[in-house]
């Protein structure tokens, strides 16, 4: 007699009851659903922006508001003073973000940085017109198991906020 190699030969084969069927039906229904969400972009990146106006001051920015880790994760914000600037424009950020992005790099550079011990202080340029623009190149860190983080932007004038806008960023796995 010859050998076989197989390793479920001596398995004793027996038909799947009711409960099994209805288990394994119900996890390729999870996994279609979970395909098909990715599919339609439920779980992809997406962004949102938030606008605020005070003062003659506006300030706009555009978010991410969903993400997962290694993914894009982009921070525009827009500032216009119908005044013009007479001066750098202070941008104050909440810390806590950074902790979930992958920092890459500012366009444009801020001139100065410093923080305090809820936010970080950036200080640009004043531009040549009426609105200053400022991306943050950056993703969600590798390793996030997923969570929320709020935020607020403020433009300050003489250290003091004069426009603010809060948002929201999910990180799912």
């Amino acid at each position: 007699m010859a050998q076989t190699d197989s390793t479920t030969d001596d398995l004793a084969h027996a038909p799947r009851g009711a409960v099994g069927h209805w288990a394994h039906r119900s996890g390729i229904a999870v996994v279609a659903l979970i395909v098909v969400a990715g599919l339609v972009g439920l779980v992809g990146p997406r962004t949102d922006t938030v606008s605020s106006s005070s003062g003659g001051w506006i300030l706009e920015v555009e978010h991410a508001t969903l993400t997962r880790a290694g993914q894009p994760a982009p921070l525009h914000i827009r500032v216009e003073h119908a005044e013009g600037f007479t001066g750098p424009v202070q941008v104050s950020l909440c810390d806590d973000l950074f902790d979930h992005l992958d920092f890459q790099n500012w366009y444009p550079n801020p001139s100065a940085e410093t923080s305090t011990d809820r936010a970080l202080l950036y200080e640009f340029d004043p531009p040549s017109g009426p609105v200053l623009e400022v991306s943050l190149d950056a993703r969600a860190a590798p390793g996030q198991w997923g969570g929320s983080n709020d935020c607020r932007v403020e433009v300050l004038a003489d250290d003091a906020p004069v426009v603010s806008a809060a948002f929201s960023m999910r990180v799912v796995p």
